[in-house]
């Protein structure tokens, strides 16, 4: 701290005394403020200058107590020496930055380099004073950095509001019985029961777990997903519960798993019916107790985490069949949602194909033929399916208008394997049949039929051979 009349560069000892440094305060508004300094002269002098002006001060001399007060109360903004007897400020740093906390940080430290300075802003620092430094620069960072801190929650707050509006914007629907759905998620989402989402490929399972996520009270918490399908065997148990490293090597090769980055917050396990024997073991415990142990490790490790799975087989079959773990299901199975199939919400596909037009091409349009082919259609795939074929019809058409012509073949003639089939012909005779009418459909142009049949029109012209040559009226 730097005083009137003394050389701060001096080798005599500092004596920290209060001063005449009040000056006018910007904001009136009093700061929540943690002061965590191991120097006691300057921690009491910062405290009580602060706390004149207004403010809410709390001060830590440790990294350990200062690790505590933040984990205990929301600061706006802490004040942080580098140098603390039981460790470094930048571990405060890291805390605040991955549990997300609400602080900004203003480092402070008499052992001023580029490399410290550099660390600290890269750990989200607000800025970075050395010390001896004037009350007047700490207090204007110190507005200055509540007014970011009070900002950030006002946004997030805003932000919380928005999505309790319409807490599932991705899932579009005007039919009945996804409206009781949607309805049952909100009620579902304020308990902390696991959920079980039930559902076809690609109906919206990830979206309505997400919706459950965003209207629980771990909203603020990560939202972390993973396939259980989507893995072999041998590397599922440390993707979701960690690795523990090998005996000669560091600490610094602690594989954390999936429990432990979703602490707090919501995992969704996709296709979770796909988990083998020992995985369904560790993950029931983990459910039950909230504890589990790193794969090669022996110590437990806690994790309050909420888990939805989603599953597209029948798991009360699966427990009768021994592939499932009975009290697993029973575990996973606090609440069943079922999500209805696209054929099933027949209204939806209208105003998810112009949604996803809109998306992917706003100035093109679904014609009235198109949409009565859409409507027509199983969807066996349901809405993914939906989008990858509006997509593509997107880019395909060549007006602004998508017809059905630039529609998959299976989507605007659903019976045209069967009609073929039934016709006695062979699958080369079939598929020159088929050419043939789509070619017709498109007056003759190879171009329009490549793209109609979703072929390449290299394709097209090796099955039909060079273009004879028209002859002259």
């Amino acid at each position: 701290m730097a005083h009137p009349g003394r050389n701060p560069t001096s080798d005599e000892p500092p004596c920290y005394t209060r001063r005449q440094f009040l000056i006018p305060m910007a904001d009136t508004r009093a700061i929540r403020m943690l002061v965590l300094e191991d120097d006691k002269a300057l921690s009491e002098v910062l405290c009580d200058e602060l706390r004149a002006r207004g403010h809410l001060t709390v001060a830590a001399e440790t990294l350990a107590r200062g690790r505590e007060l933040l984990k205990q109360s929301d600061f706006e903004v802490a004040v942080v020496d580098l140098m603390l007897p039981d460790g470094s400020g930048t571990d405060v740093l890291r805390q605040i930055q991955e549990d997300g906390l609400p602080t900004e940080t203003i480092v402070l430290t008499g052992y001023a380099t580029v490399s410290s300075a550099i660390e600290a802003m890269k750990l989200g620092a607000y800025d970075y004073v050395a010390k001896p430094a004037r009350m007047e620069e700490i207090e204007i960072l110190v507005e200055k950095a509540a007014e970011k801190a009070r900002l950030r929650q006002e946004n997030a707050s805003l932000r919380v509001r928005l999505e309790r509006r319409d807490p599932a914007p991705d899932l579009l629907t005007e039919d009945g019985g996804m409206k009781e759905l949607l309805a049952a998620v909100s009620r579902v989402a304020s308990s902390d029961l696991p959920v079980l989402v039930q559902g076809e490929t690609g109906t919206g399972k990830k979206l309505l777990a997400r919706a459950i996520h965003r209207q629980s009270p771990r909203a603020g918490r990560p939202f972390i997903a993973m396939s259980c399908a989507a893995l072999p065997e041998v590397l599922l148990e440390s993707e979701l519960f960690g690795q523990e490293p090998e005996a000669d090597a560091g600490a610094a090769d602690r594989k954390p798993g999936l429990f432990e980055a979703a602490d707090g917050g919501v995992l969704f396990l996709d296709e979770v019916g796909e988990l083998p024997g020992a995985a369904q073991i560790k993950l029931l415990r983990a459910v039950e107790s909230k504890e589990f142990s790193r794969v090669g490790g022996t110590r437990p490790v806690r994790s309050d985490v909420r888990v939805v799975s989603a599953t597209t087989r029948d798991l009360k079959h699966g427990t009768q069949a021994g592939d499932f773990r009975e009290d697993l299901f029973y575990r996973l199975n606090g609440v069943t949602l079922r999500v209805p199939a696209l054929r099933e919400r027949k209204t939806d596909i209208t105003l998810l194909a112009r949604h996803f037009v809109e998306r992917y091409a706003a100035r093109k349009k679904l014609s009235a033929a198109a949409l009565q082919a859409l409507a027509r259609y199983s969807w066996p795939g349901n809405v993914r399916e939906l989008q990858m074929v509006v997509q593509r019809a997107s880019v395909l058409a060549s007006g602004d208008t998508i017809e059905p012509a630039d529609l998959p073949v299976d989507v605007r003639d659903p019976n045209w394997k069967a009609a073929a089939a039934r016709s006695g012909l062979t699958l080369a005779e079939m598929e020159m049949e088929y050419i043939s009418t789509v070619l017709s459909d498109n007056d003759g142009h190879r171009g329009k039929t490549a793209r109609a049949l979703g072929i390449d029109p290299k394709t097209l012209y090796n099955k039909l051979g060079p273009e004879r040559p028209r002859k002259k009226a």
